[in-house]
């Protein structure tokens, strides 16, 4: 599917329609199309980085609420009393500190559309609270008698299993069924790798225009290449593979030993050795070990392409500039070691 500029209900920012021609694209984008006429909620289910919340946005876009506001909220970064600030917003002296009326996300999205990334991330407290608004849409402001009525779509989205995640007791299982109407999973970027190379024309352009700079040249081998890599960071991570790239403005084709953004595993076969020592570990301490490598390099390499400045490092990672600092913090990086490096 060739990208689409799409104007956000009530917004001025741009946002471009999910990018692909997989079968496992087209099979999301039609599910998505199905329901976005009606007022289900829909629960999106992929790995961090693949774009939720385009697709979310997508859903947006094809119901009758594209008119008005999509208004997109980290639960990430949520928790008690700021979840109910934050959502529904609260009065002139509700708190110390609050001298003047904040009408909160819900009254924002009016009429449109409510999404809640990383909802798994919220506590059971803030789980008990939103399950109260996602059942009858009936919401006060804080420091306020009044129960206000919303007229709001929402659309969850969530990076880890839910079912387990209620099988343990860390989610609702009323509100996940509430948020569950219909859920649809998107594939890694490693499961659909005849994306990439539209995803890798979008970005060119998007990337070069952003920065000012001509778009980048890629060969052909590196762009095969590019397809047997894992991206552990998805579409995320292969966007800032290009804006890396185009940085570079070598003003020629990039070959494929210029990616120093991508693992070697990526060409190497892993040995039966290796299998078997992997295994001699658990199973969730390999996966942590794993994953914290991964965070290591990943901060890494942007700070690198950032010349160490935290906050651009942040916005290029996806990450609030706190979540970055506190990533640093627990694996002893200093931005100091990448300035002028």
């Amino acid at each position: 599917m060739a990208s689409r500029k799409r104007i956000s209900g009530g917004s001025a920012m741009n946002a471009l329609e999910p990018v692909g021609c997989s079968k496992s694209h087209k099979d999301v984008l039609d599910k998505l199309a199905r329901v976005a006429p009606t007022n289900a909620e829909v629960l999106l289910i992929g790995p961090s980085g693949i774009g939720k919340e385009l697709y979310a946005n997508y859903v947006h876009m094809h119901s009758h609420r594209s008119a008005q506001r999509f208004v997109p909220v980290n639960c990430g970064s949520l928790s008690g009393d700021l979840l109910e600030n934050t959502l529904f917003g609260h009065v002139g002296g509700a708190f110390t500190g609050a001298r003047v009326l904040s009408e909160g996300l819900v009254s924002e999205a009016e009429g449109g559309t409510l999404f809640l990334d990383e909802v798994d991330s919220l506590s059971l407290p803030c789980q008990t609270k939103l399950l109260r608004f996602v059942q009858d849409q009936k919401y006060r402001r804080l420091g306020e008698g009044r129960l206000r009525q919303a007229d709001v779509r929402v659309i969850a989205a969530t990076n880890s299993d839910l079912e387990q995640a209620v099988i343990e007791g860390r989610f609702r299982r009323d509100l996940f069924f509430r948020l569950r109407v219909f859920p649809v999973e998107i594939a890694a970027l490693c499961r659909r790798p005849e994306d990439i190379p539209e995803l890798i024309d979008v970005f060119k352009e998007r990337i070069a225009a952003q920065y000012k700079l001509p778009p980048v040249q890629l060969n052909l081998a590196l762009v095969e290449r590019m397809q047997r890599y894992e991206w552990p960071g998805n579409i995320r991570e292969l966007e800032n593979c290009i804006a890396y790239l185009t940085c570079l403005q070598l003003g020629r084709l990039i070959q494929p030993h210029e990616l120093p953004l991508l693992s070697q595993l990526c060409d190497t076969p892993v040995q039966h050795g290796e299998q078997a020592a992997v295994l001699d570990d658990d199973f969730q301490e390999s996966k942590n070990r794993m994953v914290a490598e991964f965070e290591r390099q990943y901060i890494e390499r942007a700070l690198k392409i950032t010349n160490g400045n935290v906050s651009a490092a942040a916005r290029m990672s996806g990450k609030n500039r706190r979540a970055l600092f506190e990533l640093m913090r627990k694996h002893e990086i200093s931005p100091s070691a990448f300035r002028n490096a």
